[in-house]
């Protein structure tokens, strides 16, 4: 700072019109103990009240008095549990900072001071001097902090066993962070019991603010040093010479491709399934004497079919029974007028029917033999009885 002062003496004026706080940790006073630089208290408030930051000024205040009280209980109830002399995250943050001094080198020119060379690619960077007795450094950072620096940490781990609490200040103790909180928040009634106070005044509503679109902001906007995660950057074209785009983007004037307009597109009307109106074609009545079908596989589900299917089924459905009983009026020749008389012989002169028997391949061909002489006109009786004598006659003639 003193080479910037000789080299532009009017920084001193201008600092102290426009940044009269302090800004840098040279300027901090050692009786403090505080060596923050940033404004992770002022983020950390505004973190804490966040979700009353918008309710009237009365009940904010009120919120912030029950908040603070809670966390005083808290703190308090924790520094009756604490032991010994420093505090345990100071420690902590001690043993954690012991930790990478490789590049000071230590030399004690007496009990209690000694000088610290600072080394980097072996070679001597700067050298600091150090004063256990007195707490202090060449670096200041041990007396405006009140813990030990790096160059103090590196004399003192150089020691076997060495006693930490005697390096760290009072105001890092067990007994300063009771005191802190031994204090109490009164608790108080709502606002409805509180006391009527006249002001002497009127007190009207604030004025409104005309607010923007869209939700209001609570958190700040971070600057540039402090916004995390990966830095982006912006392209520019080298067609063109443009930021914010590539050469074979469409937004490039010169060799970009034009984005086409879309045209509104007309929404069609979802019809059947395929092949669900489709009519079912029967099979003819000769492949249907001549062999069974053989069995088809189970069909997959589909889903529930539409009014208009079923009605399609339907129709299909009565057709085909059509077709089928008109086929078989043809083949059985039923509606054929019958020119031979029908002499039916008396029930007394019939034998006792034979028991009937299971139907076999055999006695079906012989059926359809008999249909074919009845239809002929060969035979003249029609009734069940004749049929059986015919069919006995024929594997009688068979079996010899």
């Amino acid at each position: 700072m003193d080479k910037v002062i000789e080299a532009y003496p009017g920084v001193v004026p201008w600092l102290k019109e426009h940044h009269s706080l302090l800004w840098a940790r040279s300027g901090f006073k050692e009786e403090i103990k505080c060596d923050f630089i940033n404004n992770n208290l002022v983020e950390s408030w505004n973190a804490w009240i966040q979700a009353h930051k918008d309710l009237p000024l009365d009940i904010l205040a009120d919120a912030i008095r029950h908040k603070t009280m809670v966390l005083f209980e808290k703190r308090r109830k924790i520094s009756k549990a604490l032991k010994g002399f420093i505090l345990p995250a100071i420690i902590h943050q001690l043993n954690a900072a012991s930790k990478g001094l490789n590049h000071l080198k230590a030399t004690k020119g007496g009990p209690n001071q000694a000088e610290v060379i600072v080394m980097y690619n072996d070679e001597v960077v700067k050298r600091h001097i150090v004063y256990l007795d007195q707490h202090e450094c060449t670096c200041r950072e041990w007396q405006v902090s009140g813990k030990p620096c790096p160059h103090a940490l590196a004399v003192i781990t150089a020691e076997r066993q060495p006693n930490m609490e005697q390096y760290v200040d009072v105001a890092y103790s067990v007994h300063k962070f009771q005191a802190a909180y031994a204090g109490m928040i009164h608790v108080i009634t709502d606002k409805s019991q509180w006391p009527v106070v006249e002001k002497g005044f009127k007190l009207l509503p604030p004025i409104g603010k005309k607010r923007g679109l869209g939700r209001q902001r609570k958190k700040r906007v971070k600057g540039c040093l402090e916004r995390s995660g990966k830095a982006t950057r912006q392209v520019t074209c080298k067609g063109c010479g443009e930021l914010g785009h590539r050469r074979t983007s469409w937004r490039c004037p010169l060799s970009g491709t034009k984005k086409r307009k879309r045209t509104r597109k007309t929404k069609t009307k979802k019809g059947p399934k395929k092949g669900a109106d489709k009519e079912y074609e029967p099979a003819p009545a000769s492949e249907t004497i001549a062999a069974a079908p053989e069995p088809s596989p189970a069909p997959p589900a589909v889903a529930a079919p539409s009014p208009r299917t079923l009605r399609t089924r339907e129709a299909v459905a009565r057709e085909r029974e059509a077709e089928e009983a008109a086929a078989t009026a043809r083949r059985l020749n039923l509606e054929a007028p019958q020119p031979l008389e029908m002499i039916i012989p008396e029930a007394e002169s019939l034998p006792n029917p034979a028991p009937a028997k299971k139907m076999t391949h055999r006695r079906k061909q012989l059926a359809t033999k008999w249909l074919m002489v009845n239809a002929d006109g060969k035979i003249t009786d029609a009734d069940p009885g004749s049929m059986s004598k015919y069919l006995l006659n024929e594997e009688a003639t068979i079996e010899n």
